[in-house]
């Protein structure tokens, strides 16, 4: 009896061994496999999923990890979704503050120095009157497809698309030391762009366009702006206005710099032309420099363009019309065409004109009656001449049958 006992316990024993091992290596190994997927999810892999199987409460365990990698992975792509989706609206370093910062919704709220751009495409109203409203969509959506990309990737915030303007900064949210320096930088290689653009409009029947822009540094405030309900990330104060006025002065493909922008690097900019402009809302003349080039690190240089304007044997009758604010005022004034190129015209009139006057041009020769379509055109330059007033204005907007016929004249 002895024996028996000692034999059956020692049995009882070895089984109850072995199903001690069995059940410890059935919460083991699932508890392992789910140390392993916590890891691997910690690296990003969010749908590292385990096996439900084993002990009861190893099996509830693995199903609620598992749920929990199937929500993370949603969360995940909802957020991919929401920052490609919204940073089409908002610019991508924006929605990552917003997404990742606890508080994003403040994000900013303060006085910070900034370079701003403005441009805008000369005479595009005249250039779209006569497109349908997809063309204008392709027309467009190219220029502002091609510009915001330089523009981001010189590290600028696209703060707002007016129709055809377009309004950028650097240095912030993320402040860049450089900031004045990577504007300029990025306004010359959009003039550049600008070729590309075209010759897309050529292959699509388009009309060719060009942009004027302005570079600006100043001090603004950086904020969250708006309402509980509407809120932009953006800039405002007195120097994001007078950046919009300077932009008023470049003509197509000229890229005008402010005397704050030109001082944080004189000796970096390549110089055309320094204007003397007195601005709206300003008692003292502000000074802008017309840069063509810009050396190391970025070395980027406008193209070269030699244009001679062309003298008419025979002087072409037109009328001119002040615009204020694109809006004709006053009544037309008699003038004459005397030198011509596809860009810019000389104008010879008995009546003053004053400096940067915005004219639509009215062609009165009877051979070009039927091709008088409006041009638009800026005054750059004022002399006075045995009485009359010679006029140098690149046009803004010129209809290309217009463009032909002059041509024709000029070389009759």
């Amino acid at each position: 009896m002895r024996l028996l006992s000692i034999a059956g316990s020692l049995l009882l024993l070895g089984v109850g061994a072995l199903f001690a091992i069995w059940f410890a290596r059935s919460v083991s190994r699932p508890i392992l496999r789910l140390r392993d997927a916590v890891a691997k999810m910690g690296e990003g892999n969010w749908s590292e999923g385990v096996p439900e199987h084993g002990a009861i409460e190893v099996r509830h365990l693995g199903r609620s990890f598992n749920e929990l990698g199937k929500k993370l992975t949603e969360y995940i792509e909802k957020r991919d979704f929401i920052r490609d989706t919204f940073g089409r609206y908002v610019t991508r370093e924006v929605v990552t503050k917003l997404l990742e910062s606890k508080d994003g919704l403040e994000l900013g709220g303060e006085t910070r120095e900034i370079t701003m751009i403005m441009s805008d495409i000369r005479g595009f109203t005249a250039h779209i009157a006569d497109m349908q409203p997809h063309q204008v969509v392709l027309f467009l959506n190219r220029y502002l497809g091609k510009m915001v990309e330089i523009i981001q990737d010189h590290g600028g915030i696209v703060d707002e698309i007016m129709g055809d303007g377009i309004f950028a900064f650097f240095g912030a949210p993320e402040p860049l030391n450089d900031h004045p320096a990577r504007a300029v930088a990025c306004a010359l290689k959009m003039q550049i762009a600008m070729e590309d653009v075209n010759a897309c409009n050529r292959k699509d029947g388009f009309p060719c366009i060009e942009m004027g822009i302005a570079v600006h540094t100043g001090t603004v405030v950086v904020a969250n702006i708006g309402s509980e309900r509407r809120t932009k990330y953006g800039v405002v104060g007195s120097e994001v206005n007078l950046t919009g006025r300077m932009e008023s002065y470049a003509v197509g493909g000229q890229v005008l710099v402010s005397d704050a922008t030109y001082e944080r690097m004189p000796n970096t900019l390549d110089v055309a032309d320094v204007l003397a402009v007195q601005m709206k809302g300003l008692a003292s003349t502000s000074v802008l420099y017309d840069v063509i080039g810009i050396s190391e690190p970025y070395n980027v240089r406008l193209p070269v363009l030699i244009e001679n304007l062309i003298p008419l044997r025979e002087e072409i009758e037109v009328r001119l019309y002040a615009l204020d604010r694109k809006v004709v005022a006053g009544e037309p004034l008699s003038a004459s065409i005397t030198h011509f190129s596809p860009k810019r015209v000389t104008v010879s009139s008995t009546y003053p004109l004053n400096r940067w006057d915005e004219v639509k041009i009215q062609i009165l020769d009877t051979n070009l009656a039927l091709m008088s379509r409006e041009c638009y055109a800026k005054v750059i330059s004022v002399k006075q001449v045995e009485g009359q007033y010679e006029c140098l204005m690149p046009f803004t907007s010129i209809p290309s049958e217009v463009v032909g016929a002059l041509q024709q004249a000029a070389s009759a």
